[in-house]
């Protein structure tokens, strides 16, 4: 897809390319797309262009009827228990274990408790380097001493 440029180069172009595209990528409610102008021209050629307007209909139709569907095979998965049967299969066949969050948690608050002693006893080994430097900082203000003072 290309659109014009205003220097007369083409350049690609991230949106569709029409009105019929820009249905196709972002459905058939305007308020959903993202480009103000091109709903604009939506808007306008919803009132002015048969051929648009019927495309746009046939779009939402189609969009009801994949929702419709969708629910249905929803709501007969659901009745049916096959996830729970899927499931039960694979736990059987790869041999995993249902996870069990309580422990898992547990050992996460063992690990963090046994870290922060060993942090701690580490700190107490460790001798702690008090011989370090101290270094003063003086740095006068030449608002408070004057220029005269500071020798500036």
């Amino acid at each position: 897809m290309s659109k014009a440029s205003g220097e007369g180069r083409f350049e690609l172009a991230n949106g569709p390319a029409n009105l019929h595209d820009a249905v196709d990528r972002w459905g058939p409610d305007l308020n959903l797309w993202p480009d103000l102008m091109l709903v604009r021209r939506a808007r306008e050629a919803l009132l002015a262009d048969r051929d648009f307007r019927q495309y746009r209909d046939r779009t939402v139709a189609e969009a009801e009827r994949l929702r419709r569907a969708a629910k249905l095979l929803d709501q007969r998965i659901e009745e049916s228990g096959s996830v729970e049967r899927i499931t039960r299969k694979l736990m059987e066949a790869t041999g995993a274990r249902a996870i069990h969050w309580r422990r898992r948690i547990a050992a996460l608050a063992a690990v963090m408790v046994v870290s922060a002693a060993l942090g701690s006893v580490l700190a107490d080994l460790v001798p702690a380097d008090t011989d370090q430097q101290r270094i003063d900082v003086v740095q006068l203000d030449t608002l408070v001493f004057g220029p005269s003072e500071a020798d500036f």
